[in-house]
């Protein structure tokens, strides 16, 4: 029988009410979050288009998703190229297809190119706190937010403690990723409380410490870029020593002479690297430890070092650079209590806790870095 003929009056319409009656595909529900700036942010479902102003954001994004961290990243400011070589290497080696992802080329100050962003269509950009200024200052946040793209701030550098371990509860929430990113808060948590209640025991004073941050960079003989209250300078304070550069500077970071440290007479000497790069400690992925006793002897060697307790006390140490600034800064912060208190840490193996973060919440090897290092003996 011919379908035409089957259907009677009326029926067509009861078969198109039924249907209509059918459960639909489920609209996706708003997310509305506060991101790091206090803003509140509202998406119209988990972001399938992602734009990041600054590719450090990868790492988060690594701890988030082991797969495919990078599959809805559409372009980036790629500073973990830029600034973290050995790191990127592992990731595009892991994930090749990263390499392809539109790079705007710009540093970490905030620039980002709208026009590329606009032509792109990402549904969210994910920023630094620290590029805030710079974004609403040039107009682009404005511009973003004509164009429908929406903006969510996180923070690994301003305030890194604690907001970098927060700021990957706020991306979990907003990629979809809740339970991942839990799981890597209450890991970085059990660390830091750890730290927290064995320095709470250390007698005062506490030490004074210098940071000698990207030592060797440019110059081998200058001295000395250090920071305030930012970066190395705050993750110092929060394992409660005395940071030197917060006493001295009246800027985020700046320049020390010599003369200020012979005045100050810091007890713990920290020179922050990576490498190779100019006359800086190679610390981090494809170096040795040769390598790295090898430029802090010759950063030592500076002129008025050798007049400075902690070179005397053999209390210089070497670390990687990148952590002040990345949601990796637990391990930073480890190597800084074991460096400062060496007693009262002594068993304490930060290596092991960055090999376990690798391991448990990413899908990349934890490389050969060396990330800390005490300067070895020398005449």
């Amino acid at each position: 029988m011919a379908l035409k003929a089957w259907l009677q009056p009326g029926m067509l319409a009861g078969l198109l009410i039924l249907g209509m009656a059918l459960p639909q595909p489920a609209a996706a529900a708003p997310i509305t979050v506060t991101d790091m700036a206090g803003r509140t942010v509202t998406l119209d479902g988990v972001p399938q288009r992602i734009a990041l102003q600054d590719g450090r954001v990868g790492m988060d994004l690594a701890l988030l998703n082991r797969a495919a961290p990078f599959q809805d990243v559409v372009v980036w400011n790629n500073l973990l190229k830029r600034a973290q070589p050995g790191l990127w290497a592992l990731m595009v080696k892991k994930w090749p297809a990263a390499a392809a992802i539109p790079d705007m080329g710009f540093d970490d100050n905030g620039e980002v190119n709208v026009e590329q962003l606009i032509a792109d269509k990402p549904q969210l950009l994910i920023a630094e706190l620290r590029a805030r200024p710079v974004l609403e200052q040039d107009g682009a946040m404005k511009a973003l937010a004509e164009a429908g793209i929406k903006v969510l701030f996180v923070d690994d550098a301003e305030h890194p403690v604690p907001d970098a371990a927060k700021s990957v509860l706020l991306l979990g929430k907003v990629l979809g990723r809740a339970r991942e990113a839990q799981a890597y808060y209450d890991f970085y948590q059990s660390h830091y409380q750890a730290l927290r209640a064995t320095i709470a025991k250390q007698p005062q004073p506490r030490p004074n410490v210098f940071v000698g941050a990207l030592a060797g960079q440019h110059d081998a003989n200058n001295c000395c870029f250090t920071h305030g209250n930012f970066g190395w300078g705050v993750l110092v304070q929060e394992v409660g020593a005395r940071n030197l550069g917060s006493t001295v500077l009246h800027t985020p970071s700046g320049q020390i002479g010599m003369e200020t440290l012979l005045a100050e007479q810091p007890d713990v000497i920290i020179m922050t690297g990576q490498g190779p790069s100019g006359a800086m400690a190679p610390m981090g992925f494809g170096s040795t430890a040769t390598a790295i006793d090898a430029r802090l002897a010759a950063l030592e060697a500076r002129p008025g070092f050798a007049q400075l307790k902690a070179v005397q006390a053999g209390r210089v140490y070497g670390i990687y650079h990148p952590f002040y600034s990345s949601v990796l800064n637990i391990v930073g912060l480890e190597y800084l209590a074991k460096f400062i208190y060496p007693a009262a840490f002594e068993d304490l193996d930060p290596g092991k806790t960055y090999a376990d973060i690798m391991t448990r919440f990413t899908a990349l090897p934890p490389g050969d870095a060396i990330l800390g290092q005490q300067s070895a003996p020398h005449e």
